[in-house]
């Protein structure tokens, strides 16, 4: 297939255009495993300007079919040690007017600078604004009333906006990509030059905005175009008669009703009268939710329903009033119909970062969340990684391991049960505005355990386990309280918002769903294998043509036929994702980074006691005997299967 790529060269401050046409490339984590692997990255430290950031978007944008527009980033990650890639929903929409596909940044600008991407109607346009890093903080910290990823969204808008006659996008950092290995990429919906409430979405797994700040000093990028028809080598799909006779030639019903129904969760459900992830993820996951800093082996199931009940009581029921019952909906910048982002109190609520700020962190009530969670998006940090990290960082507060003065927080924590059982408001509160205190103080390095806790639960272990030795017990490590799946020495991923085995299992991709992320359920070691497997194989796929996995119940069976019809490329699915996924595991091993035991006690705990939770008898019977000599049997036998299944060797 053939791609157009912007070299950005941001160390010379000039560009190159170039025409590629490989065999074997159809997306953004093809071309991007391709650059890396030639540039060796492999060797090299994740903030070196040579970790070139792959930003582009997928085959199919252009198309005029929904979920085809989402904007891929494709970098070698600080926080997880290999090879990364992270999505943001919708961007694509207005990256596609740009008029290529792909666009690398190479090498570190001296400077911070915002990168303009645009068509005119005639050229492809790059411009490269300095800003003085000072002047960045002080728009970060203010900027009309605004603060963090807001405020500077706003400002070059401001700064830019009357420039551009045509719709554009803008994606920015913030503080947290500074000054922690988690920071993201930020973006929200613009029309007429205004940022669309509820829209905003974030390419934010892996420390996105951490590399494209510190390894290229990039803050900023603004891209859009005159409008333009995309042209497609076999069918236009850009034409909604050839889109739709291509659908519903796979699926045998009408266009409108299979794409209904496949998407019915994200859009709404009319059995539960909710939509959206939050909406769909609390009623279904029940008492096995995470709270607490995932504390739930230790409490009794009875007491995590009544947790439960007052989730949905005070977090569940007045999303749906203020939310659903409103039609508070919008999308994330591209036509579709799902109209997935639910919105309410000026922000989007989604079930991941008001998961991670919320129950995990100790707050259960819809309110307190909006102290939390918009804290943390501000300071452009990944919510989910930041949120484990707030969990982890209240239970250390709460048991004395940290002291709040040490931290930066003004006071203790109410991080128990009974605090979210007998004060759920009370509690709620104090919990959140601790979670955005700390979002504060970790964002701009304000002290010397924020620093530490910039660089990742685990690399801050073993930091905290020198400096505060005497805190803990013989045996002990800050660790034992921390929940990420490891990988090498010191790579890191604090997984998805479920109760799922898969979720601990240290893979070449993982925080992401490239795994079997089914809470409530203890497979034997080969299923669970042959179901990651399964999983990773189709979520490599939505990730490398840059497609919304909402859309995966009817894109699924569709994608082979659009490669063909739009296309005339025969390809092979399952083979060719099977390929690439051994070379991201390749790549992984000559980085260092492979398979190792958990070394948390709270994921062995996790993983032991969903064998008794989730009803595996015999699994259950062989940890009570010996829970970390049969972890470390189950885990072995996990990656065994995998390795003979994928024919790889990704053992312990």
């Amino acid at each position: 297939m053939r791609f157009t790529v912007l070299h950005l060269k941001l160390d010379e401050g000039n560009v190159e255009g170039e025409e590629i046409e490989k065999k074997d490339v159809y997306g953004i984590i093809d071309y991007g495993i391709e650059l890396h692997e030639e540039l060796g990255t492999h060797g090299i430290d994740p903030y070196d300007p040579r970790n070139i950031v792959v930003m582009g978007m997928g085959p199919f944008s252009g198309s005029i079919l929904p979920g085809a527009h989402r904007l891929m980033f494709f970098f070698r990650s600080p926080l997880y040690g290999t090879l990364f890639p992270s999505a943001m929903g919708g961007a694509a929409y207005a990256f596609k007017n740009v008029g290529v596909d792909f666009v690398t940044f190479e090498g570190k600008a001296e400077k911070p600078v915002v990168v303009l991407l645009y068509n005119d109607g005639e050229n492809v346009n790059v411009e490269l604004h300095e800003i003085e890093l000072e002047k960045i903080i002080e728009i970060w910290r203010d900027y009309k009333g605004e603060e963090g990823v807001y405020a500077l969204t706003q400002y070059l808008i401001d700064t830019f906006g009357e420039r551009f006659d045509f719709e554009y996008r803008i994606a920015v950092v913030g503080p947290a990509a500074l000054n922690s290995n988690y920071g993201a990429i930020f973006s929200q919906t613009l029309r007429k030059g205004k940022r669309v409430v509820g829209s905003e979405d974030w390419a934010a797994r892996g420390g996105s905005g951490s590399v494209l700040l510190r390894a290229h000093n990039v803050v900023g990028i603004i891209f859009g175009g005159k409008p333009r028809k995309r042209a497609f080598p076999g069918e236009d799909i850009s034409s909604f008669r050839t889109a739709k006779e291509i659908v519903e030639g796979v699926h045998k019903k009408p266009y409108n009703d299979i794409i209904a129904e496949k998407t019915v969760k994200y859009k709404y459900n009319p059995k539960l009268k909710t939509g959206g992830t939050f909406g769909g993820n609390y009623p279904a996951e029940g008492d096995f939710v995470p709270i607490l800093n995932w504390q739930m082996p230790y409490i009794p199931k009875e007491e995590r329903i009544k947790i439960h009940e007052a989730i949905m009581k005070y977090y569940w029921e007045p999303f749906n009033k203020e939310a659903i019952e409103p039609k508070n909906w919008t999308n994330c910048g591209e036509p579709c119909p799902v109209v997935c982002k639910k919105y309410a109190n000026g922000h989007h609520i989604e079930y991941e970062p008001r998961e991670a700020n919320g129950p995990l962190s100790g707050v259960i009530t819809l309110r307190a969340s909006d102290i939390s969670v918009p804290a943390v998006d501000a300071m452009g940090f990944d919510a989910i990684e930041f949120g484990g990290t707030a969990a982890w960082v209240l239970e250390l507060v709460h048991r004395g391991l940290l002291k709040p003065e040490e931290v930066g927080l003004s006071d203790r924590p109410d991080f128990t049960k009974d605090a979210l059982l007998e004060r759920p408001v009370e509690a709620s509160e104090k919990n959140a505005k601790l979670v955005a205190e700390l979002a504060h103080r970790v964002a701009f390095a304000e002290n010397e355990i924020a620093k530490i806790l910039g660089l990742g639960k685990r690399k801050a272990s073993v930091i905290l386990d020198e400096k505060f030795k005497d805190r803990l017990s013989y045996g002990e490590s800050f660790k034992d309280y921390a929940v990420f799946t490891p990988l090498g020495e010191d790579g890191e991923m604090t997984p998805t918002m479920y109760w799922a085995i898969g979720n601990y299992i240290p893979l070449p991709i993982q925080g992401r769903y490239w795994t079997f992320y089914q809470f409530g359920v203890f497979l034997e070691p080969e299923e669970l294998a042959s179901k990651i497997i399964a999983s990773a194989l189709w979520e490599f796929w939505y990730d490398n043509v840059g497609w919304c996995r909402f859309h995966r119940g009817w894109m699924k069976p569709v994608l082979k036929a659009l490669f063909m019809e739009a296309y005339g490329e025969n390809v092979d699915m399952e083979e060719h994702a099977r390929k690439q996924i051994k070379r991201l595991i390749e790549f992984a091993r000559k980085a260092g980074y492979t398979p190792v035991f958990w070394d948390s006690m709270r994921v062995i705990d996790l993983v032991a006691r969903g064998s008794e939770e989730f009803g595996n008898v015999r699994w259950a019977e062989k940890f009570k005997l010996d829970k970390v000599g049969t972890a470390k049997e189950y885990l072995e036998k996990v990656l065994d299967a995998y390795s003979e299944e994928l024919r790889v060797e990704w053992r312990l």
